[in-house]
């Protein structure tokens, strides 16, 4: 687990101040870590640069680098350096690669998400902080009184700040709706998150904060040409390669591939085989006959390559009445809160059925997986995509947007509000699509880009996920595919052939029409600590604003009763995650817990009541 934190003050200020900032940030974190860590840090009158990492790295590339003067911060392991400062030792190649993203901001459009590059000259007063093309490496922002504080975790925003963290509203409101937060947005009010491509400079003595973007992501989805050439198609497999070189380069340890029946797990797994990697194999693919496919593949495999898989194939145990910890009459509230205290609310809430981590540790092993492969096939496409693409220009935004709102925001349970102010964050994404010159079906490629991939938790927590389908290549590829390519898994297809020949005619897993999967049994309703639950749902001060309160009241006595659907389950695991997270705010405020955790706290009224003064009050602004 890594912790970043650069702040500047607008002018000179006490001393003391920011020194007892840091210390506000490390007394808050140090509950968290389960084994020793280590500050470094430097600063330089009104700026400075703090990282707290394991005292005992597993990697080559060492998070706190120095060249004279200059202290550089990294997160994550930045695949594809090379490709920016020539193949230096990860041990040194911080400081250059700091330098050249000053000289060319541009060079992000050359590395694989996640990262962030932060550096101070010392002497210079020049403090510079760099995100991803995809935004994917996590940099959050916070203006206060007498100047600015960055980091990669929220919370630590507030505490070095010494503000109160409040939650924030519009960002809740598109959460209730969607399951994520959407744009600047984050659990934190005031919280914001920085935007991929982003260059922030702060020099003391100048005109301050100074921001600078790379429009990353426009310029992938305009590269241009036909990616399925021989020659593209070697250039994008020989870049898929180039991010397991680098890895081996930077990380000593083992690395795990998944591996299920499906497009994009496959792809990664022969690029890792192809570029020569030593690795595990584990499939996720828990559905029926999704494991057989897997070992299938591993079964083609030339003797040469299969030898280099210290592990074959690893079936999951995974079973409906094994899945949670709320079966068997375990406690949700306090699992929840675990969550938000190793995540801050960035998770979505449909991690509430799985044990929280008991506090923040650093990656044991490298996993790389198939993520963002959903931009080569098509994911949001409707089955009118075709049509939609040839509607007038005016036309095909509203188009897009209704198509897309219908898939992505969830209106049973949730306010108008939020469905409101969810629906305008999806065509907001959209237009910006458009204004890039993404205007026919990619445009719901671009949404997923702009938008779902920067929000994975597992790949932005820490080190220890790794997403090679976003080297820049493959985006660019992707986005050269035509809706018909990508319908037809054409890119996959040809790489995954050029990579590995034998898997060449291997065909995909396709769940049995006939399948009837096992759902899930409602866990809420049989909770150890269900009278706890009942408080929340009854105590709607803190969501009723995203939630519609009678629904929330009537899928709480279905779920009580054994009743309820898995959709009412997902809706509740909302209104838990969210009401929550006051009890985290509340610890990261150094305040008591909120009192709906208290049970002998009178509760307030019911949400039926509060629902209907509400339509009263809505009639009576109307008239």
């Amino acid at each position: 687990m890594q912790l970043l934190l650069g702040y500047a003050f607008d002018r000179d200020s006490d001393p003391g101040s920011a020194e007892r900032g840091v210390r506000r940030v490390e007394e808050h974190y140090e509950k968290l870590w389960l084994e020793p860590f280590g500050r470094h840090g430097v600063e330089d009158g009104r700026v400075g640069l703090f990282l707290w990492d394991t005292a005992t790295p597993r990697q080559r590339w060492d998070s706190w680098q120095e060249e004279g003067d200059l202290k550089v911060a990294t997160l994550y392991l930045p695949l594809g350096y090379e490709g920016v400062v020539g193949k230096l030792p990860p041990e040194t190649a911080a400081p250059p690669l700091a330098k050249a993203l000053v000289d060319r901001p541009w060079s992000v459009m050359e590395m694989t998400p996640p990262f962030v590059v932060a550096s101070l000259h010392r002497g210079r007063g020049n403090l510079r902080l760099h995100t991803d093309g995809a935004g994917l490496g996590r940099l959050f922002e916070l203006r206060f009184p007498g100047g600015w504080v960055w980091s990669n975790r929220p919370a630590a925003l507030f505490r070095f700040a010494g503000l109160r963290a409040e939650h924030d509203r519009d960002g809740w409101r598109t959460f209730a709706a969607t399951g994520w937060f959407l744009g600047e947005r984050t659990p934190i009010a005031k919280a914001y998150v920085v935007p991929g491509g982003t260059t922030i400079r702060f020099r003391t003595g100048d005109l301050g904060r100074d921001e600078s973007r790379v429009d990353c992501l426009g310029a992938w989805a305009n590269h241009g040409g036909n990616p399925l050439t021989a020659d593209r198609i070697a250039e994008t497999a020989d870049a898929l390669q180039s991010q397991f070189t680098s890895l081996a380069r930077m990380w000593p340890g083992k690395v795990v591939a998944d591996l299920s029946g499906g497009r994009d797990s496959r792809l990664v797994l022969a690029a890792a085989l192809a570029a020569g990697l030593d690795l595990d194999v584990q499939t996720n693919g828990a559905q029926a006959g999704e494991a057989d496919v897997a070992e299938q593949l591993v079964a083609a495999l030339p003797t040469s390559i299969a030898s280099r898989m210290r592990h074959a194939v690893h079936r999951p145990n995974v079973t409906p009445e094994s899945s949670g910890p709320m079966l068997g009459g375990g406690e949700v509230v306090p699992n929840i809160l675990a969550w938000h205290r190793c995540q801050e609310g960035l998770r979505p809430s449909t991690y509430l059925p799985t044990h929280a981590p008991d506090g923040l540790t650093p990656a044991e092993h490298i996993t790389v997986g198939g993520a963002a492969g959903e931009i080569a096939h098509g994911h949001y496409y409707p089955k009118a995509y075709a049509q939609l693409g040839r509607l007038p220009w005016n036309e095909r935004l509203d188009a897009f947007a209704s198509s897309l709102a219908r898939l992505v925001v969830r209106k049973p349970g949730v306010s108008t509000e939020a469905q409101a102010t969810a629906t305008q964050n999806v065509r907001r994404v959209l237009e910006e699509g458009f204004a890039r010159g993404v205007d026919d079906a990619r445009v719901l490629d671009y949404f997923y880009a702009a938008e779902r991939i920067r929000r994975w938790g597992t790949a932005a927590e820490r080190t220890g996920t790794l997403t090679p389908l976003l080297t820049p290549r493959f985006i660019e590829s992707a986005f050269d595919l035509s809706p018909e390519q990508r319908r037809e898994n054409a890119l996959h297809r040809a790489l995954t052939a050029h990579l590995i020949p034998e898997w060449k005619d291997a065909p995909y897993y396709e769940r049995p029409r006939d399948l009837v999967l096992p759902a899930l049994a409602p866990k809420l309703g049989r909770a150890s600590d269900k009278e706890t639950i009942s408080l929340i749902m009854q105590s709607s001060a803190t969501w009723s604003d995203a939630f519609d309160g009678i629904a929330v009241e009537d899928c709480w006595k279905r779920l009580q009763a054994d009743s309820g659907t898995q959709d009412d389950e997902r809706l509740l695991q909302r209104v838990c995650w969210h009401a929550v997270f006051e009890d985290f705010l509340a610890e990261v405020n150094g305040e008591s817990m909120p009192p709906r955790t208290r049970a002998e706290i009178a509760a307030p009224p019911p949400a039926r009541k509060l629902a209907a003064f509400r339509r009263v009050a809505a009639k009576a602004l109307r008239k």
